[in-house]
């Protein structure tokens, strides 16, 4: 039977699944990784952590890594890998003006409109002046895309510039999820909206399947 995923305190059911995820790792993960000139010594926030996969990889390349998720479950989970005075049980407890980089990734495609506004509300608000984030989710333009190296899409009927859910079979694990999608643009107004400045948007590694040429992920690179 194939797991399935419907809302966000759900994810913990696959948290063994999000650690192999291997083709993701060296696809996304690397691309985030190769922004930064040096890791060593930044203040990081990794927000909405999971079970701490690239966390854990920061903090090996001298990163102070905090970490932060919604389920009690991935909490755990990130104690153990980068250790429990590094993990906070709640939003509220994050520090303002505090963090060189903040890093939020396939997060906002699985909540709320609501909840993407009090997302970078709240990573607006932690980053000192001057500070980074990085967000990243699946590239919203890849919408009508069947088949990628990653996933089985199942197709929606809608229009790119509508925001809409779909359901989609991961590769990696074989679990069903439904993810939000939202078009570029869409993802832009709230970032400005929040006080935040575009610096750049990137897009990892392309590649060919079955003719498409796709980017699987979207990365915006944010200045507070």
């Amino acid at each position: 039977m194939v797991k399935s995923i419907d809302f966000q305190n759900q994810w913990h059911q696959v948290a063994g699944e999000l650690e192999k995820e291997n083709i993701k790792l060296m696809s996304y993960d690397q691309t985030l990784i190769e922004q930064v000139e040096t890791w060593q010594g930044k203040k990081v926030l990794d927000y909405g952590a999971g079970p701490g996969v690239l966390a854990v990889t920061l903090q090996r390349l001298g990163a102070d890594v905090k970490a932060y998720d919604i389920s009690l479950e991935m909490r755990s989970k990130l104690e153990q890998r980068v250790g429990y005075g590094n993990v906070y049980s709640s939003a509220t407890e994050l520090p303002k003006n505090y963090f060189d980089i903040i890093i939020c990734n396939l997060v906002l495609c699985i909540v709320s409109e609501e909840e993407v506004e009090n997302i970078m509300s709240n990573i607006r608000i932690c980053l000192k002046p001057g500070g980074v984030a990085f967000i990243g989710f699946c590239n919203p333009k890849i919408h009508n895309v069947a088949e990628s190296q990653l996933d089985f899409r199942f197709f929606s009927g809608r229009h790119y510039q509508e925001n809409h859910t779909y359901k989609k079979i991961k590769k990696e694990g074989l679990y069903e999820i439904v993810e939000t999608h939202r078009p570029v643009d869409w993802y832009s107004k709230v970032f400005q909206g929040c006080g935040l400045i575009l610096l750049d948007i990137i897009l990892t590694p392309e590649y060919k399947i079955r003719d498409q040429r796709i980017n699987d992920f979207t990365i915006f690179k944010l200045e507070k």
